[in-house]
């Protein structure tokens, strides 16, 4: 595995766990918070936790007019973690992620068609068995069908296509703006999208908008610090160097981490069939980081 590739690795990590540790939190019946204070205390975390890295940052910062894309692509990004903590608030850890980590076909698509990215037949055969791996472990974990069930899954799978273009948008932007100062424009943005559904809900009484106690409402902080910012900044350095197709297929590893951190954390179980799931996506993405050290080795003999 290609060195660069352990950032992808320790991303999938660490969005795993925020994933579990919001879970716990929003399960919590003697700690009651509901989803959109969360969400907006969450990316206040991530926020926070990129303003202290940037203060170690030396380098010179991008100018405003230049961050208008990433901008944009916090908005998407918004969007997308409305979803994604309406999801966990609806259903498991595990199959939340799961359902997250289905994204990669999406990326593949989307660094092929906008970003001219070529996609080998081993790699997209590998996409393709990582996809069967997830739909395993989802499937298999079925309960009887229910409302709450049903708008989970569907918030989760807008959160995978807002995911997918925020990748793939902020693949082309990092070789062009610092990381750092673009990424974090991303999280004002959608700190911005998060608070106006929160304000919103309260106003037009849409939706419970308890916050709890101070200490919940700082462990919500600290859940964003490490999903929202630590995994974040950790991913799109890596992504700098890799192709987005590539990088988006370690986003398989996040379900199985977080299937261990649930089982562990939240006393979630996995049948048979969710097993073999696990271990398909694991083969898929060992074999794909295996092609593309390959190709890459290529490259620098004919280079």
């Amino acid at each position: 595995m290609p060195l660069t590739h352990l950032y992808f690795v320790a991303s999938a990590f660490f969005l795993a766990l925020g994933s579990v540790l919001a879970k716990s939190l929003l399960s919590r019946s003697d700690a009651v918070i509901d989803p959109l204070p969360f969400l907006t205390l969450q990316l206040l975390g991530g926020l926070a936790f990129l303003a202290l890295v940037n203060l170690w940052n030396v380098r010179a910062r991008e100018p405003l007019p230049d961050l208008a894309r990433p901008f944009l692509a916090g908005v998407v990004l918004g969007v997308g973690s409305l979803g994604t903590i309406m999801a966990l608030a609806l259903i498991s850890a595990s199959e939340a992620s799961v359902i997250f980590a289905t994204q990669p076909v999406v990326i593949i698509a989307l660094a092929w068609g906008l970003l001219g990215e070529r996609v080998s037949p081993a790699v997209l055969a590998l996409s393709v068995i990582a996809f069967l791996g997830v739909a395993s472990i989802v499937m298999g974990g079925s309960e009887p069908d229910a409302v709450g069930r049903r708008a989970g899954i569907a918030f989760a799978a807008a959160s995978t296509i807002c995911a997918a273009v925020y990748v793939v948008w902020m693949r082309d932007l990092s070789a062009k703006a610092d990381v750092l100062s673009a990424l974090i424009v991303v999280q004002i943005a959608a700190w911005f999208v998060a608070a106006a559904a929160w304000g919103g809900g309260a106003a037009l009484e849409l939706a419970e908008t308890r916050v709890g106690s101070v200490a919940v409402a700082g462990s919500a902080v600290a859940t964003g610090a490490i999903y929202y910012g630590l995994a974040f900044y950790v991913y799109l350095i890596g992504l700098r160097s890799t192709e987005a197709s590539t990088a988006g297929m370690y986003l398989n590893l996040v379900p199985v981490f977080a299937i261990a951190l649930a089982s562990a954390a939240l006393a979630e179980r996995l049948n048979t069939a969710q097993w073999i799931g696990a271990v398909v996506v694991v083969g898929a993405v060992t074999g794909i980081s295996m092609l593309s050290a390959r190709s890459a080795r290529r490259r620098i003999n004919r280079g």
